[in-house]
This record gives structure tokens, sequence and C-alpha cells, in this order.
């Protein structure tokens, strides 16, 4: 018996040619507050870009510097830029999410105002993304430390440790696409395939570079936007990002400067170059909520439990996550096991559905591990204040 494997709808049997795939659409999310006499320069980047199918959104948060009149020039040159104007500055994650509701893209990439872009950037995010062979749910390139238009440095001390330790070369990993004639261009596909870097899941420690050198898988994205805390997230909104994606779905570090990370001063995080066995910005300053990104993380994972653990293999994998972000909690109110575990603070708040979804004698050793008490989980319940 023989088969005619050829479908009536295929090109061969039609005579007609099957349309060709376009490369992913790519959503470049600008984030601006009072930073107008930056703004032309940053969106004039994404404009720039070798790569062609860009969406650019700029998320102005209630300016009162020039940006309006930045953006209406921005907008008069680039019919195709979205503007979205908010009422009131309510900090760096609500115009994120702002931006992020309005995106298109497959993926993703918030451009913080006062930095810029690459030509190259784009173009090599996606690169990445098509040829490792992990389905990374971010990608992140290294940065130029510019001040006063000159470079002080062209890497970032997170990234080039984990590049110096060699974990992050992995044999077989990447599998270079290039698919489409003539894409990629020679200039990205002679020049990154070695510079790939992978980081997998369950690996927390901050690799990354700031925002604007992040690309992120949008459904990554989505798994973690849904958080309600995150109105109390003024900023670090990378941290809160970066962290929860490349905790869950691993990540990518790209060995090459492809943004430019401008030094003015008005940096919360990085105020001057980093310098060897020297913060470059004061702890517990006011743009510091790194230690509150990481708490939100564990709480919208053990809120969402059953997203991140619909079968056997997974919920040892939630497990896993909430072992490795756990983080002690220093509000002075709370108990002593509270303040130790905030996983042990979630599930407790969570126990009816977290014991659901593990089965009784799992959520109660669990629980146990995480909270170093062998008193019930209603006991636990009753030394908790409200959450606020």
């Amino acid at each position: 018996m023989t088969h005619d494997t050829q479908h009536p709808d295929d090109g061969a049997a039609t005579g007609k040619t099957p349309p060709r795939p376009g490369l992913p659409l790519v959503t470049v999310i600008v984030v601006n507050y009072n930073y107008g006499r930056f703004l032309e320069e940053a969106v004039e980047s994404v404009f720039g870009q070798t790569y062609a199918n860009i969406e650019c959104i700029v998320v102005d948060n209630a300016s009162v510097d020039d940006s309006s009149t930045v953006l209406a020039a921005l907008t008069a040159r680039h019919p195709t830029l979205i503007l979205i104007n908010r009422d009131e500055n309510g900090g760096q994650t609500a115009a994120s999410l702002d931006g992020l509701n309005a995106a298109k893209g497959h993926y993703i990439i918030f451009l913080d105002a006062d930095d810029y872009l690459l030509p190259l950037c784009v173009e090599t995010h996606i690169y990445a993304h098509l040829s490792l062979r992990p389905h990374a749910g971010l990608t992140s390139v290294d940065m130029l430390q510019i001040a006063d238009r000159e470079i002080v440095l062209a890497t970032g001390e997170e990234a080039n440790r984990f590049v110096k330790s060699g974990r992050g070369h992995k044999p077989r990993l990447v599998r270079p696409y290039t698919a489409t004639p003539g894409w990629p261009s020679a200039a990205v596909k002679d020049r990154f395939v070695d510079k790939i870097h992978y980081s997998p899941p369950l690996s927390t420690r901050w690799i990354w570079s700031p925002t604007s050198g992040l690309c992120y898988r949008r459904d990554a994205l989505l798994h973690f936007s849904d958080n309600a805390r995150l109105a109390k997230l003024r900023t670090c909104t990378d941290m809160y990002f970066a962290i929860s994606c490349g905790a869950l779905c691993g990540g990518a570090v790209i060995d090459e400067p492809l943004f430019a990370y401008r030094l003015h001063g008005g940096n919360s995080l990085t105020a001057r170059a980093q310098l060897d066995r020297t913060l470059s910005y004061s702890l517990g300053s006011r743009g510091d909520s790194n230690e509150l990104a990481q708490l939100f993380i564990v709480d919208h994972l053990v809120d969402h439990a059953a997203r991140f653990a619909p079968n056997g293999a997974l919920r040892a994998n939630l497990a896993g996550l909430l072992l490795r972000l756990d983080r002690r909690d220093p509000n002075p109110v709370l108990p002593g096991w509270a303040r130790r575990s905030r996983a042990a603070q979630a599930i407790v708040r969570h126990y009816a559905s977290f014991a659901a979804l593990y089965g009784a004698w799992a959520a109660r050793f669990i629980l146990i591990c995480f909270a170093k008490s062998l008193r019930s989980p209603e006991s636990l319940a009753d030394s908790l204040p409200e959450e606020t």
C-alpha cells in the first residue's frame, strides 16, 4: 500500500508558494519621567535598529519638564510611535505595565528614557532567542557605561562575573537560526554565536544588565505581571521581572555591549561607573526596592501555585523555586518564623489551596521546612497580622 503524503493545500499541489513566516514583532517600551533632555536619543535609537519589525511605545509618567514638546516632535517624525500619557507618576513599574498591556510584540524590551540602544541590539537579542535550544525567558546584552558622552566602561559587573566563571557555556546550546534569507545580518551572524552564555531555570543570582539591556519573551512576563502587589513597587522593575522570568524559564547573557547606560547623577542604583570592590549606589536609598521586588516574587508564586504547578514534576519545580527564592522579611511586627521565611508566610496565608494542590502530607512537610516550626498551620496563621 502506498500513501500520498502531499496535502491538497501544499504549495506543490496547488502551484502556489507557501507564505514565508516573518520574524517576530518586538515591542520596545520607553518609560519616561522628566527625561526630556535624553528622550529624543532614546526613541531615535529604537527607530535606528537594524531589525525592522519593531513597535515603539513611549509611556510618559506625567512629566513636568519639556518631555511633551519632545514627544510632539517625535510623533510627527514617526507616525507609528504609540504614546501613552499617564495622569500621575505611579513609578517605573506602573508605567512599564501600561506599556506591556498595550504591546503586541512576542518580545518586549523596556528602555529607560535616559539610555539608548546601539544599532545591533534588537537584532542580536532575537537572533539569540531564535538560536537557543532552551526556550529562555529573557536575554541580556552587556552595556557601555557612559558619562558626559564618554565611555567609562564597556562591561557590566554582574554579567562580567558570570561570563568569566565559564558556567554559561553548554555543549549544543545554540543552533544558529539562518533560515530567513539575508537574516541575520553578517555583522550579527559572524560575531555572536560564541558569546551566548546560558543560565538554566532555578538560577536566582543577579547576572543581568539593568532594564534597557533585557529582552523578554512576552509570555514569560505575563506569568508575573498580574501581581497585585506591583502597585507598591515604584522602582527595581528589572529586578522583579528578570529574577522571576530567569528563575522560572532560564535566560542567556550575550557578551557584547549593545546599549548605553547613561550616568548622570540621577540614577538610583548606579550613581557612578562600577569599580571593583566598591558600591556604585547607596544601600537602602530611596530608589532601592530590590528586596521588596524579591519578596513580591515569592508571594506571587504561592498566590498562583496552581498556575506554576499543574502536574507532579512542576509541583516539585515550584517547591525548588520557593526554596531558591525565599528571603527573610524585615518587617519587625512579624513573629520570628515569618521573619525567617517569606515563603512560609505566603504558604500559611494560602494554606487551604496549597494543601489541595500538594496534598496534606506534602504541604505540611513543605511548610515545616520553611517555617522551621512544628506548630499547626492554623496556629501559625493566628500569629500573623493582616496583610497590607
